[in-house]
């Protein structure tokens, strides 16, 4: 489950919160300030969210948004190493062949995994 899967369970002010407390707008190029975004939830105040983001379920959407970061992270350190490998440094070489390694080992288990649970996943329907 993605970020926006996970938010989507929430309310919407609890979503919208979320959202614009971690900068996770898709199309908003400029940032709300703490009053425009009390004015979009109809609140007064922030209060009320600043304690749910002590709860587990705030805690838990956290982890899913740093875990769904995490696969663009790997693109970013990727491209950087590759540039380092691609000029003849020897530690970038050794970890550029680590993480191709690692990445086709990744997808290998994805795709038995993907195979195991539902041999009707494949089919397709007209």
């Amino acid at each position: 489950m993605n970020i926006y899967e996970a938010l989507n369970k929430l309310t919407w002010k609890k979503k919208e919160y979320f959202l614009w407390k971690h900068n996770l707008h898709v199309l908003r190029t400029e940032p709300l300030s703490e009053e425009e975004i009390c004015n979009k939830i109809k609140s007064k105040s922030l209060s009320y969210m600043k304690k749910w983001e002590k709860t587990e379920q705030y805690h838990n959407l956290v982890n899913i948004m740093i875990e769904s970061q995490a696969g663009k992270d790997l693109e970013d350190i990727y491209a950087i190493v590759k540039e380092k490998a691609l000029t003849g440094d020897e530690k970038s070489i050794k970890l550029l062949l680590d993480l191709q390694k690692q990445v086709q080992a990744y997808n290998k288990q994805v795709n038995k995994g993907k195979h195991s649970n539902n041999t009707y996943d494949d089919l397709e329907l007209d």
